[in-house]
């Protein structure tokens, strides 16, 4: 098994993948080209704001057009189902008690051609329901083509449901949140890997151990990154991980197996 270590100070989640995938030898990223060529089905992740709430989305894709979707708040990380269709650069999402009034945003490397989902870095716009207007927006993290439309995001790594892989991945994030080193040994697999840099590693072989050295591992730094990333709709690197954040924990299905430590 190849194990991630790489250095991640400053990186963004989608900086890491593209990263992950050079090392790996794999195709992790935003493929424009197959995208705007392929009708074939393909899952989109996005990250944003509504208001000053902090969202994610993933929308699935059949070519250029919107098929189911969801969108979740970090606070509650509870799926709310989208329906929704496009309009030339134009993107109507439908909730149960509110719509979303969207466009494509671009970083200018389309051209000529107008924008869509495979040459826009993300979509910009309103929120409206129950009264409220609120601004949106939300940045391209990644797509995949692997198992889009099953409602298996994780089927490359376990065969149980995605709540249920997930619900490991919560427990260790909350568990270190709180600073509860015993609670959260219960979703480590050791040994556990700590990546320092790129060249330098430890492994951490019990739960007293990482008791031991919780302090030195879970520092105020990497905490304040745990609290702005989410154990939900994470992306599959190598077929093997589910990766949180830009690369702060690699959850298999037998738990967290690497840490990538921030100091």
């Amino acid at each position: 098994m190849n194990t991630p270590r790489l250095r991640l100070h400053g990186l963004t989640r989608r900086r890491m993948i593209a990263m992950l995938a050079a090392a790996f030898g794999l195709s992790t990223g935003v493929n424009h080209a197959a995208i705007a060529q392929s009708e074939s089905t393909s899952s989109v992740d996005y990250s944003g704001t509504v208001g000053e709430a902090k969202v994610g989305m993933t929308l699935v894709l059949h070519g250029n057009a919107i098929g189911k979707g969801h969108y979740f708040y970090y606070r509650y990380l509870k799926d709310i189902a989208l329906t929704g269709q496009r309009s030339g650069s134009d993107v109507t999402l439908q909730e149960a008690n509110g719509r979303f009034n969207l466009h494509f945003v671009g970083n200018g490397s389309n051209g000529a051609q107008p924008l869509d989902f495979s040459n826009s870095v993300g979509l910009a716009g309103s929120w409206n329901g129950g009264g409220k207007t609120l601004p949106v927006r939300f940045n391209l993290e990644g797509m995949s083509f692997a198992d889009a439309n099953t409602g298996h995001r994780y089927g490359m790594i376990t065969n149980e449901t995605d709540d249920a892989f997930e619900a490991r991945a919560q427990g260790f994030y909350f568990a270190a949140l709180k600073g509860d080193a015993k609670q959260a040994a219960r979703f480590v697999h050791f040994p556990l890997r700590v990546n320092w840099s790129a060249t330098h590693h430890e492994m951490i072989g019990s739960a007293s151990q990482l008791a031991v050295n919780w302090n030195r591992i879970f520092s105020p730094k990497y905490l304040a990154a745990l609290r702005d990333v989410v154990p939900h709709d994470m992306p599959v690197i190598k077929s093997q991980y589910a990766m949180l954040g830009a690369g702060l924990a690699f959850f298999t299905d037998k738990g967290v197996e690497v840490l990538n430590a921030q100091r």
